[in-house]
């Protein structure tokens, strides 16, 4: 019989916390799920770590394919799956015992339907556990809430049907979750979980770090989204002041990586970028970056 979930695990070089990550599915208390592993071309003993779990674990299969990026993986990662439901975990975030149990409750409560479900989420780090407040979905207003909320794949389970229609994108990087849960809530339903379950973890990999221009890859992935012909029906349905805030925000963050590395030239470009999305935004933040340059230039000319 084929699994009820499918929970597909993209890796790259993360043999270290894999056994940890694959031991909280194991230790679900429901029991009706395979994993599969998609291997993103990793250099380390990832391959060999998987494969000898695997010995007494019959329902983990291990997929190796050439570095591709997590998007592909998952992609390939669906395409391969058994399950009725996709679950997408990242491989150092894990889920609490009841995770499973609590989406299965929910998805049978509204009969088994086409569409996607999402989790709240807790933060583990090496200060502890964080239960973060977590904005309720309001009816109706399913599709804004993906737009103006993290909803991170690990706290995400998709019927298998939808990637029919929709998969992730390859070309996106950062943002490609949000624009891929835009696409579906335009054709499919959502609904929110209401549970604690998923575990994510924070560390430098996933933290902001100023010294890089992050926030570039997440600005070139919205202007794919509302610009590109790929998304043209589904840009039209996001309004224009959704889109401004978004790439406001965005340029603002650039504005933050430039004046950390000095580039006073390009910190001034970002905001006046931002700006020109959006008026009133984090304008006092954006006039004490501008003024304090001003400041320590004037100063030093002195």
């Amino acid at each position: 019989m084929k699994p009820f979930f499918s929970v597909i695990i993209p890796t790259y070089n993360r043999a270290f916390i894999l056994p940890e990550t694959i031991k909280s599915i194991e230790n679900q208390t429901f029991t009706d799920w395979e994993i599969l592993i998609i291997d993103d071309g990793s250099k380390d003993n990832t391959k060999v770590v998987i494969e000898e779990i695997a010995k007494n674990q019959l329902k983990i299969k291990y997929f190796y394919q050439q570095n591709s990026e997590r998007s592909v993986a998952r992609n390939n990662g669906a395409s391969l799956a058994n399950g009725q439901y996709l679950l997408f975990l990242d491989s150092d975030d894990f889920f609490n015992a009841d995770h499973l149990q609590n989406i299965y409750n929910d998805i049978i409560k509204r009969e088994k339907p086409v569409a996607l479900f999402f989790t709240d989420i807790l933060y583990f780090s090496e200060k502890g556990i964080e239960k973060p407040e977590i904005p309720r979905m309001e009816n109706s207003m399913e599709f804004q809430y993906v737009l103006l909320n993290p909803i991170t794949p690990s706290r995400v389970c998709i019927h298998k049907e939808i990637f029919n229609y929709f998969q992730f994108d390859p070309e996106i990087v950062i943002v490609e979750d949000l624009v891929l849960w835009v696409s579906i809530a335009t054709k499919f339903p959502v609904f929110q979980v209401n549970s604690y379950s998923l575990f994510y973890r924070v560390h430098d990999g996933n933290s902001v770090d100023l010294s890089k221009n992050s926030y570039l890859s997440r600005y070139k992935g919205l202007i794919r989204l509302f610009k590109h012909s790929k998304y043209k029906e589904i840009s039209k349905q996001i309004p224009q002041n959704i889109k401004n805030f978004l790439l406001a925000e965005c340029s603002f963050n650039m504005a933050r990586h430039f004046e950390f590395i000095r580039n006073n030239k390009m910190m001034v470009k970002m905001l006046i970028q931002s700006f020109y999305y959006k008026i009133n935004y984090r304008n006092k933040e954006r006039l004490y970056m501008i003024l304090s340059k001003f400041l320590i230039k004037q100063k030093n000319g002195r």
